[in-house]
């Protein structure tokens, strides 16, 4: 390319200007929209549908309540006498079986006995001696605390 092409090229250049600007920015309003109501979408598609499975108990109220530790085991006990350790449902015969296996896996823990608040004395009575003679030391009654 000789100098005069250069000089013709910057002429034209200059001469032919467009009546309309185009976008200046790479990236404008629409993109960030179109990405907020995706993933709003998404939100709000699978918010409704992640469910944390679980019993409901209605647990007594306590005004001295203390901390536990998050990785004991749980022995709970529904209004209907059901029991319920390791996901599973126990009968009162294979409750102290199971509770044995489960010490010998992991000894030396805690069991936390969630029992609902209208579970007759003699069933939450019977599932502390299960525990105990599989050989839990440590047995903590769940409770919640009492809103003044």
């Amino acid at each position: 390319m000789s100098r005069n092409d250069c000089e013709a090229i910057l002429y034209l250049h200059r001469a032919f200007r467009p009546r309309r600007r185009t976008g200046r920015g790479f990236l404008n309003g629409t993109v960030f929209l179109d990405a907020a109501l995706l993933i709003t979408t998404f939100v709000l598609a699978t918010a409704p549908f992640v469910l944390k499975p679980g019993i409901a108990l209605d647990l007594p109220n306590a005004t001295q309540t203390t901390g536990i530790q998050f990785n004991d085991m749980v022995l709970k006990i529904t209004r209907e006498g059901f029991f319920f350790f390791n996901d599973e449902i126990l009968s009162a015969t294979k409750l102290e079986p199971a509770l044995r296996a489960a010490l010998e896996k992991r000894p030396g823990i805690a069991l936390i006995l969630e029992a609902d608040a209208s579970v007759s004395q003699a069933t939450a009575t019977a599932a502390y001696d299960a525990a105990a003679a599989a050989g839990f030391h440590q047995i903590f009654i769940a409770t919640q605390k009492l809103k003044k």
